[in-house]
């Protein structure tokens, strides 16, 4: 490996576990909400480089109200990361693309 590459691999390292420490604690606030979030994506599959962003799946009912709160709450433990995500709510995808995203985790 070459002083490149050892360097690309380095930063995706720390970018991957800064990514996951981020995702450990909005899970748990989201949890302590009732909000049910699953980790889908490069992250979720262990496949998270320099440029990927992170997926977050959010279960359940999605009035605005609620889905307002998971936007800021996710937002919130994001600023200042540099790194961005998708928030995918379940109820604007059909229960298949649900699955897809799920089983493609496993």
């Amino acid at each position: 490996m070459n002083k490149i590459q050892t360097l690309i691999h380095r930063r995706a390292d720390e970018r991957r576990r800064a990514a996951q420490a981020c995702v450990s604690r909005i899970l748990q606030s989201a949890k302590s909400r009732g909000i049910d979030i699953s980790v889908v994506g490069s992250l979720a599959k262990g496949r998270f480089r320099v440029h990927s962003d992170i997926d977050l799946l959010v279960h359940g009912r999605t009035d605005p109200a609620r889905r307002a709160m998971v936007e800021h709450l996710v937002a919130d433990h994001l600023r200042g990361m540099d790194i961005p995500y998708d928030l995918i709510f379940a109820s604007d995808i059909s229960p298949e693309r649900v699955q897809e995203l799920l089983n493609d985790c496993v």
